[in-house]
């Protein structure tokens, strides 16, 4: 299991385009990838409707990405490419 900590540092929290962009990157690999947020709830971070339905994130918190698979090596370096190419 590989894992990714984001702090979300856009003035509106976690916005719907932000994690839009999440669902995107994680339907791109075969492995299971989990959005965590600091208070213990999580949901399948390839479906938008299930980010949707997790409460607010606000400035300034982490959320936990955690990937679970066969190419879970890959996804985690897609998603540090992702973070560093856009403004969580």
């Amino acid at each position: 299991m590989e894992k990714i900590i984001i702090t979300v540092k856009n003035s509106g929290g976690l916005t719907s385009r932000s994690s839009a962009e999440l669902v995107e990157e994680a339907n791109h690999y075969r492995c299971h990838v989990t959005l965590k947020l600091e208070t213990s709830e999580e949901c399948d971070l390839k479906s938008i409707m299930n980010v949707f339905g997790l409460p607010p994130v606000p400035t300034n918190s982490n959320i936990t990405i955690l990937f679970e698979g066969d190419d879970e090596k890959e996804a985690l370096a897609g998603f540090e490419k992702l973070i560093k190419e856009f403004s969580f």
